[in-house]
């Protein structure tokens, strides 16, 4: 959005005409024919909840105890020995509700778009790639390798 209007897109008619921006990464699937379950250390518990945010994270209920697991690949000939094999997609759907399309219209700034989009129950990129590696799809080195830059 704000490449457009630094182009000398008007402002009024681009935040008019928005229905939604989708971002999208892939990122590496963990390979299914060796992929293991384990118990991970409680730093690697930390930055899951610091990389989606420590405030909605608590919000999901998932606390680190002894029933929490994540997955990870052992490597094997299907994914010559690296773990992963394939791909999925780690997406972020921002809706241009009314108050995202006054925000436009008045020049905010991204991280003022950003909050009120998040408020509004937008999950960014990088909180998709967390749910996705604690449903052991992906993992965590994966989304920050793809969504954190």
């Amino acid at each position: 959005m704000t490449r457009l209007l630094e182009m000398g897109m008007d402002p009024f008619n681009f935040a008019d005409a928005l229905l939604g921006v989708l971002a999208q990464r892939l990122a590496r699937t963990i390979c299914k024919n060796c992929r293991e379950k384990y118990h991970p250390e409680k730093a690697e518990y930390d930055a899951l909840a610091y990389g989606y945010g420590e405030e909605a994270f608590a919000k999901l209920g998932i606390a680190y105890d002894d029933e929490f697991f994540l997955y990870r690949g052992k490597g094997c000939d299907t994914c010559n020995k690296t773990g992963y094999k394939g791909r999925v997609g780690l997406h972020e759907l921002l809706v241009a509700t009314a108050e995202i399309k006054r925000l436009i219209q008045a020049r905010a700034s991204v991280p003022e778009i950003l909050k009120v989009a998040v408020n509004e129950g937008m999950t960014t990129l990088v909180q998709d790639g967390v749910l996705k590696s604690l449903q052991g799809a992906t993992d965590y080195k994966q989304v920050k390798a793809v969504a954190m830059k």
